[in-house]
């Protein structure tokens, strides 16, 4: 039974994670009407940014071996510096063509990603990436549990603040 609800734990937050990335492609795709398949790719660079500023030195570029917080402080400037970049480059670009460009960048970072060994470890990634709440690993379900609650807490606040961007004037900017 414990292991019933450990496992549908780790489920629920992998599926929480990727609820993360569905509200950012809604608030782009669902209220501005502009269909951005980079967001993936932006994910990844995100996940790159923390892996190596998190991780100890080995097979890859960084291995600061920082605080899991500042990866993922890390993490979202990463990301949000490519999307600044690559938004400034794709402003004017709408419907098919900002689709076929993001598809394209997409593409590119996941290429970059599998064959930059020196920098992301390759087809293999980076190793030994810090987990939160590690005090916890021995008891499966605790660990889980606490892994779930955390993911649905910044899901919910994420959710909540978007909503409120969305019903701000700002909002009626996007629409």
């Amino acid at each position: 039974m414990l292991d019933t609800v450990g496992y549908l734990a780790f489920f629920l937050t992998t599926a929480l994670s990727y609820a993360l990335m569905c509200l950012g492609l809604n608030l782009q795709w669902g209220q501005t009407g502009l269909f951005n398949v980079g967001v993936a790719g932006f994910a990844a660079i995100g996940a790159y940014a923390s892996a190596m500023l998190t991780t100890p030195a080995g097979n890859h570029w960084g291995g600061y071996g920082l605080p899991i917080f500042v990866g993922w402080i890390g993490a979202m400037i990463g990301a949000g510096l490519a999307a600044a970049i690559i938004g400034a480059i794709t402003l004017r670009l709408r419907a098919d063509y900002l689709a076929i460009t993001t598809f394209g960048i997409a593409i590119v970072i996941q290429l970059f990603a599998l064959n930059a060994q020196s920098v992301t470890g390759g087809a293999f990634g980076i190793g030994f990436i810090p987990r939160p709440f590690v005090s916890l690993a021995e008891h499966a379900l605790a660990f889980n549990l606490a892994n779930l609650a955390m993911v649905a807490i910044v899901t919910l606040v994420v959710f909540l603040a978007l909503e409120r961007l969305v019903r701000s004037p700002w909002g009626r900017v996007l629409r």
